[in-house]
């Protein structure tokens, strides 16, 4: 499959909102209820925060495109990433992989894999040495893709209830970028 990975453009909001809530649908569907994954308000409160594109300094967010069916641009994928954000732990210094999410259809083509290697030279090229990322504990797929990548889980645990009121343990894990 032909693709590119650029910078994410405003243009760009409606298609990040797509494949997040895809990949939500698909990836986390033994952990989330449907009721959550597909209540009223699931898809237009993620469409309403990307097409709001307002974001923190440091915020980054990049894309994978490719043609879809009919030969317009698709987003097949992106990430968002920066500084770590706080989780009370005040600022780092280490950067941190905020969202990653590539279209159900396309796990396992290379994409993630190639958004990965982009989003870490990112990093890497705004001075982070180390990075983190959040993955729920019951994402067997999402961890077992970031530990082929060389991340680690560090042992930091917390719950992640940020959409819903459903409460979820997740894991931190670590990077050396340098």
């Amino acid at each position: 499959m032909t693709f590119e990975i650029r910078p994410a453009h405003r243009e760009d909001a409606d298609g990040i909102t797509d494949a997040q809530v895809a990949a939500w649908r698909a990836g986390y569907a033994h952990v989330f209820p449907e009721s959550v994954l597909y209540a009223d308000d699931f898809d237009s409160t993620r469409r309403e925060f990307w097409n709001a594109w307002r974001f923190a300094p440091g915020h980054r967010l990049s894309v994978a495109v490719g043609p879809n069916d009919d030969g317009a641009e698709r987003v097949l994928g992106f990430a968002s990433y920066g500084p770590e954000r706080e989780r009370a732990r005040g600022f780092t210094g280490r950067g941190e992989v905020w969202a990653f999410y590539v279209q159900p259809d396309l796990w396992g083509t290379g994409i993630a894999s190639a958004l990965m290697d982009h989003t870490e030279t990112r990093l890497r090229a705004e001075g982070f040495d180390v990075a983190v990322l959040w993955v729920l504990d019951d994402n067997p797929r999402g961890r077992r893709f970031y530990e082929k990548h060389g991340w680690q889980a560090s042992g930091i645990e917390a719950d992640f209830d940020e959409y819903c009121e459903v409460r979820v343990p997740e894991v931190e894990y670590r990077k050396h970028l340098a």
